[in-house]
């Protein structure tokens, strides 16, 4: 039954925060303490600052949406894998728009306590994405 809560929560948590831009309900699902360990070179502690990494990227990919492929929950451990999609419409990481679409694919793992996750340490083809902003 848990394990079913968590699946729910973060399915949530990604339709809500990434797809539909609710950036305030990042801490519904994200601790205050919450950590990113990402490739992207972007500092994220904690859900506002998770937010604010969010609503910049949706500034960018006004039609930024995330595919969830799959969702593993085992103890205190979730694994998503997903892909995203977007027109790149305005300035993002030092690239211009290019008015093209954008498609990443990732996996991130949270770590969760208290049922809340705490950690998170995605991997994507960073040097993929990069080369579509160009």
């Amino acid at each position: 039954m848990v394990s079913e809560q968590t699946r729910a929560a973060v399915t949530a948590f990604f339709e809500q925060v990434w797809n539909e831009g609710k950036v305030e309900q990042a801490s519904a699902f994200l601790a205050p303490s919450f950590v990113s360990h990402n490739g992207f070179g972007v500092q994220v502690v904690g859900p506002q600052e998770y937010g604010r990494s969010v609503s910049g990227l949706r500034a960018a990919f006004p039609d930024f949406h995330t595919t969830i492929e799959d969702v593993i929950v085992e103890a205190d451990r979730v694994a998503v894998r997903g892909t995203d999609r977007g027109t790149h419409a305005a300035e993002f990481m030092g690239h211009p728009a290019t008015g093209r679409e954008v498609v990443n694919t990732w996996i991130e793992i949270f770590r969760l306590q208290d049922g809340k996750a705490v950690e998170g340490w995605v991997e994507a083809d960073t040097k993929r994405f990069e080369e579509q902003l160009s």
